[in-house]
């Protein structure tokens, strides 16, 4: 977990950097197609998947917004992750089955899985991901209610935190289980307004608090992305008017300033930062490669920190 000096970076900063993650990416060039149809690979209805004999699943969390929903184009990955295998599962449609695609669009956990499978090839890794896209922290707050919610416009949505709670209760009952992290993408409906911004570590830390108190886990290790561009020092102490002068969403530097500071506030916790993502041409959302480069930054983040918290 390096950190980029301030005093190095602050001249360029102030000119280069975009903290706005919904800015989108280069022009779209004639005949783009962001999709295509996409049916997914079938399993055996009558399998059932879990841990080796004597063992249990290694569960992740993951949830967030939007590019954790992921718009990465399923017909462009290749032909073993399409079709997934036993090691790596996902929860959903209320049983254990292969990590894969089941419509035309994934997000970070492919790419998550696989890399977390090859740390630890002995294990089964599963994957519980439950995400909304367009959604503030609020929306999954263990004390929920419709006007909290409201006031990042998702009370429509309903409790989110039962449901993500409630899925992984599910995945837990379905199979043998350790949860062993919690992977969160999520903040830029927070940005939009400074009361949700100012308030966003203490809504952040309810929820990760919540969750760890929720499933009897107190040190469940929370790795947590955060959009940041190359030269962009991760602590932007000081740094409130320059970053306010360079988005629309007045909130950012709350909320980018508060994931830095998680890191110390919800440990053990890594903020990963997510640098030169690749987009969609004239989108706010990572394309295939930037949701495969996201999740391996994910995988890579968990291990680093698993790594040190291990030796302290």
């Amino acid at each position: 977990m390096k950190r980029a000096s301030i005093a190095f970076v602050a001249v360029a900063f102030l000119f280069a950097v975009n903290v706005d993650p919904c800015v989108g990416g280069a022009k779209a060039p004639a005949g783009y197609q962001k999709y295509k149809p996409y049916d997914p690979v079938p399993v055996d209805p009558e399998t059932v998947y879990g841990p080796a004999q004597g063992k249990k699943i290694k569960l992740f969390i993951l949830s967030g917004q939007s590019n954790m929903v992921g718009q990465g184009a399923s017909y462009q990955l290749d032909d073993a992750a399409k079709k997934g295998n036993g090691s790596v599962l996902m929860f959903e449609q209320g049983k254990w089955q292969p990590l894969r695609p089941l419509r035309k669009n994934f997000g970070p956990e492919i790419a998550f899985g696989r890399r977390m499978a090859r740390a630890w090839p002995d294990e089964t890794i599963g994957i519980v991901k439950q995400a909304v896209g367009g959604t503030g922290v609020l929306a999954w707050n263990p004390n929920w209610t419709a006007e909290q919610a409201a006031r990042t416009g998702d009370a429509r949505k309903g409790n989110l935190w039962k449901a993500l709670t409630g899925k992984i209760s599910a995945a837990c009952e379905a199979a043998d289980c350790e949860i062993v992290g919690f992977i969160w993408l999520q903040g830029g409906k927070d940005m939009l307004k400074v009361d949700t911004g100012r308030e966003y570590g203490d809504n952040l830390k309810a929820l990760v608090q919540g969750i760890r108190k929720e499933f009897g886990v107190p040190r469940l290790p929370f790795v947590l992305g955060s959009y940041r561009t190359k030269g962009m020092p991760d602590d932007l102490s000081g740094m409130a008017d320059k970053v306010k002068a360079l988005t629309a969403r007045k909130g950012a530097y709350y909320v980018l300033q508060a994931q830095y500071e998680a890191e110390k506030k919800l440990a053990p916790a890594n903020m990963v930062p997510l640098v030169d993502i690749e987009k969609h041409p004239e989108d706010v959302h990572f394309n295939t490669a930037g949701q495969l480069k996201t999740g391996r930054l994910f995988a890579e983040g968990y291990l680093e920190l698993v790594k040190e918290t291990n030796q302290k």
